[in-house]
């Protein structure tokens, strides 16, 4: 008998005999949530606990199980440091389904699995590069590609949160392309790695850097810097140079700011600075810069 067995016959005095199959698929797609680093269910000091919720006589029985050990925990061997997910056995489901032609495994309730099907309906066919394989749980997408690589992405209402693991810049950039301007439009606002990720794939093509300027950037600039670009014939033309020199650059040195250093030979003596920063819930805009990674004459 394997320890997933022998843990289903114990459930099997606990819950209702009609609710041990889908608790078996529960814990087995807990046990392997426990494996993708970028999930909170990744061991880091702690073990994970699932507590199983089920719905009898008006009051709800729980009974608590290590998906990693596959054994029913008790005051007796209660790990000392843990962290405990909830499933409730009426209301959550375990699907594991195919979407694009990608393999997931998705955890969650009847509105999660709703709202993830409908992000990753809109993003995989943008990718340049589809994840292997898919997870999620509750509001959080962890998506799986080759070479121990993972991206997750939190949604919190109209919020999206993206925190790539082992993915650097210009990587990951290549790997979204358009699909990152389809999150953009998808959500109100963005954390600061997402904005990163933005400016890097608007750097592809000049049209799409415009965008990126006149969007997040132009409506911010302090009064010297939007008089000097309105003072010129045609200001795309400073844009394209900037572009040109912006698309040349290390992309993953951009860190939360890009420095730029604009010598005017107008005014020799007075240079602008211009900082492009990533910040939590947008795109910031200052007048000085930490580092300069692009000095432009003009």
């Amino acid at each position: 008998m394997t320890r997933l067995e022998r843990l289903l016959q114990d459930l099997a005095l606990r819950l209702p005999e009609r609710e041990i199959r889908k608790a078996g698929e529960v814990i087995l797609a807990f046990r392997e949530l426990s494996t993708v680093p970028v999930s909170p269910l990744y061991p880091r000091n702690f073990h994970p606990l699932l507590r199983l919720r089920k719905r009898l006589g008006g009051i709800d029985k729980e009974v608590l199980v290590s998906p990693i050990d596959l054994s029913i925990i008790t005051n007796a061997n209660m790990p000392a440091w843990k962290r405990i997910f909830d499933f409730h056995l009426d209301t959550d489901f375990v699907e594991r389904t195919s979407i694009r032609g990608v393999e997931c495994l998705l955890v969650g309730n009847k509105a999660n699995l709703r709202r993830v099907y409908s992000l990753l309906s809109n993003l995989i066919p943008a990718m340049r590069e589809p994840p292997r394989k898919i997870y999620s749980l509750g509001d959080e997408v962890y998506l799986k590609f080759e070479g121990d690589r993972f991206v997750k992405l939190k949604m919190i209402g109209s919020t999206l949160e993206l925190e790539p693991y082992n993915i650097p810049l210009s990587q990951l950039s290549r790997i979204f392309g358009r699909a990152t301007f389809i999150l953009d439009s998808l959500f109100h606002a963005k954390n600061a790695a997402f904005y990163r990720l933005l400016f890097a794939v608007s750097l592809d093509t000049f049209g799409h850097f415009y965008e990126f300027f006149m969007k997040h950037v132009y409506p911010k600039l302090p009064p010297e810097h939007r008089e000097f670009l309105e003072e010129m014939h045609d200001y795309r033309n400073f844009l394209q140079l900037l572009y040109f020199n912006l698309s040349r650059m290390n992309i993953d040195r951009v860190e939360d700011e890009v420095g730029i250093i604009i010598r005017r030979r107008s005014r020799p003596e007075r240079p602008l600075e211009l900082g492009i920063l990533f910040r939590e819930g947008r795109v910031e805009v200052s007048d000085r810069v930490s580092r300069a990674q692009i000095n432009l004459l003009v």
